[in-house]
Formats: structure tokens, sequence, C-alpha cells
């Protein structure tokens, strides 16, 4: 989930929270306000009534003023002003009952008492009420749909170079030599973090290349000598030895060899992370894989291997030593690793290349298959080196490399 996705999702119920207490406070302030306007204009009434009665010394003859009714009554007994009070009261031209705020007091007009109430319907007070009540709602509405939309608008734009920084990130290669390009912000934060990744990056970049330049001037410089010590030990094994001599020196032998070998794919390696296979064409990769099967076949008759092959016409645009290396690494690691009388199945497709083989009854660690020098515990006599190559090939060329696991088949699925 984004960030701003988050934020929206704890924020909106909040704003939603407020907007009704809102809504509900609104309603009974407006109610209260209009209710008070009321009341102060039957005090109003009430004081037009006194001020006549005192300079006229006569009881009004208007009974209603607006929507206000008047009513006038005699009545002799003591009479205290009970203030304001709400009572049921019936409107004729409406033919039905209304509430009416009334406020009844008492007046005295030649030593006669009476009783005067004012009464006022609070339906138009309830409707303003209901009307302005509405006019709120819809304009704290519109103000809440705005402010979500400004600040979905506003939190895209600022996160924007965080998004951009990430993205340079995403497509960083250490043997890319260009330091990521990361967008200028006027946010602290944000620069603070491209500073961090850009310093990241260059030391990344630059322990890659001393890396490299170990394992490139390593590989050269152990080349001469193994060629001098293999060279040797066969002019040795030649002589008349003890039994326990040319034991010894075989150990001595194979060990080199592993070491020749190893030497040579560290430099294969090396020669593929430095692009030195430029050169690319149109390649027919079924005949390829025809001739590389014509190769094997030797081996795989000693090995009591069974192999088949279902080939379609297919083309593959690559460089022709690296295709060869990698047809040669995937048959060889289906044949090194596969059980003894077992079974070999090539299959090629418009659309990928699967080689399949049999071999021990649990899967290779998906995450740590393609890494340098990793092998099975089962997996002995390899530098751990081929799939590694085969990867490197297959990222060179543009190729998608996978590896499945089914029921004691191994697979591994080249997209072309």
């Amino acid at each position: 989930m984004k960030l701003t996705a988050r934020y929206n999702r704890l924020i909106i119920p909040s704003i939603t929270l407020v907007f009704l207490i809102s809504i509900v406070c609104s309603y009974f302030l407006i109610r209260q306000v209009l209710q008070r306007e009321l009341d102060g204009a039957i005090l109003r009434s009430k004081k037009r009534i006194e001020t006549y009665i005192q300079n006229n010394k006569a009881i009004p003859g208007i009974t209603s003023f607006d929507d206000q009714i008047i009513r006038f009554e005699e009545h002799n007994a003591p009479l205290e002003d009970s203030g304001f009070h709400s009572a049921t009261q019936y409107i004729a031209e409406q033919q039905k009952y209304h509430i009416s705020r009334s406020l009844v007091f008492a007046v005295t007009l030649k030593k006669e008492r009476w009783k005067v109430t004012i009464s006022q319907p609070l339906e138009g007070t309830s409707h303003l009420t209901i009307l302005i009540a509405k006019v709120a709602i819809v304009t704290i509405l519109v103000m809440l749909l705005l402010l979500i939309l400004i600040n979905t608008r506003v939190s895209n734009r600022i996160w924007e170079p965080f998004y951009q920084s990430l993205a340079q990130i995403r497509t960083f290669t250490v043997n890319n030599n260009a330091t990521p390009a990361f967008p200028d912000s006027n946010i602290e934060e944000f620069k603070l973090m491209n500073a961090h990744f850009r310093q990241a990056a260059e030391n990344a970049t630059r322990d890659y290349r001393n890396m490299k330049e170990f394992s490139e001037n390593a590989s050269h410089e152990i080349q001469t000598p193994l060629a001098i010590m293999r060279s040797n030990l066969d002019l040795i094994m030649q002589e008349d030895l003890t039994e326990k001599q040319s034991e010894s020196f075989k150990f001595v032998y194979s060990a080199v060899s592993r070491l020749s070998k190893l030497q040579e794919s560290l430099l294969l390696l090396t020669r593929i992370d430095n692009n030195q296979f430029t050169k690319s064409e149109d390649i027919r990769l079924d005949h390829a894989i025809v001739n590389k099967v014509l190769q094997f076949q030797e081996l795989w008759h000693n090995k009591q291997l069974k192999s088949s092959v279902d080939l379609s016409p297919a083309v593959i645009h690559s460089n022709k030593e690296l295709l060869d290396i990698l047809l040669n690494n995937l048959l060889g690691n289906a044949t090194r690793h596969n059980l003894p009388g077992g079974v070999l199945h090539a299959e090629l497709k418009e659309d990928r290349l699967t080689v399949s083989n049999t071999g021990t009854n649990q899967p290779i660690d998906p995450d740590r298959i393609f890494r340098r020098f990793y092998k099975n515990s089962s997996q002995t006599g390899n530098n751990g080196l081929g799939l590694s190559i085969i990867k490197q090939i297959c990222d060179t060329s543009s190729l998608k490399l996978s590896y499945e696991y089914d029921n004691g088949w191994h697979r591994f699925i080249i997209l072309l």
C-alpha cells in the first residue's frame, strides 16, 4: 500500500467524523440562533403592546402581527410572567397544529388586570433551519471533497521525487559506470535520501569494479603457472613411478585441472561482464542444438543416459560463441547432475528452450541456484560457476532464464 493511500485511509474517516459532528452542531446552533431571533420578535411585540396601552389607555384592537397571534383575557388574579415556553397551536389557514413559541405576561388597564398571550409558530423557523442546514451540509461536503482532491494532488506532487529516486535505484546495476541521476528536490529529507543513495551507488560500483579487476588480473596471472604445472605433471607422470607416487600425482593433476577450469570460467565471466562478445547475428537455434547433441552422444552413451529432443524451427539473435557456451553448459549441467541410467530431454519451441533431466529428489534453492560458487551439498567436482555463466549469458543476450522442479525432474527454461 502506498503512503498516500495509507494516509488517505487514516485521514478520510477522521474528516468524515468531523464532518458529521459539524453538521449536528451546525443544525442545533442555527436552530438556537433562529429561536433567539424569534424570542426577540415576540419581546418587541410585548414592548409595543405595553407602550400602546400606556399611551392610549385601551387594549389594542390588533390581535396579530405577521404570524403572531395575540390574545387578551381579563385576569384579576395575580399573574407573574411565565417566560417563554413551547406549546401546540392550531393554524386555521393550514388547518393543522404547529409547535409555537409563546410568551404570557400581565398588563394593567384602569385598575383591571389583563393576561396577554403572544404566540408565534416555529414552522418558519424550522424550515429556515433545515434550509440553512442543507446549505451547510452541501458546503461542508464540497469542501471535504475539494480537500481530499487537493490533498491527493499535493501529496502526489510532493512524493514524486521520492518515487523517481526509487525508479533510479531499481534500474541501477553495479556493472554500469554511470551514477544514477536522482531528481532535484527542495525538500531536505529527499535531498538527504538522494545523497545516501548516490553514495551507496558509488560505493557499490567502486567495490564491483575493484572485484572485477581483481578477478580478471588473478585469472590472467594464474594462467601461466597453471600451464607450467600441467606440463611438468604430464612429463613426470610419463616417468616410471611407484603406485603410491602415481596416485599422489593423479590427485595433484586432478586438483590442477579443477583450478584450470575455475580460472577459465572466471576469465569467461570477466569477458562477458566487459561486453567483449559484441558481434551478434541471426542463428538457427534448432540447428545449433542438433550439432551440440551430436557432440554429447558419446558421453551420454558412456554414462548410459537416455536422451531425446523435440525441436521446432527457431531463430535467435545472439553471439555465436556465447550461444555455443550456453548450450554446452546447459547440456553439460544436465549430464553431470543426472542419475545413473537417467533421462535427458531437450524441447525447443518458437518462444522457449527447455532442457530437462532426472536428478536428485529435491529441488535446488531457487534463490541461490544462479549465484557464483553455489553448490548443493551433494555436488562435488564442480566449481559452482556453470549455472552462473548460463545466467550471465542470458542476461547479456536479453533472454529470461528460470528453473523448475517437478517430481524428480529438473528443468531449465529459457524464454527467447
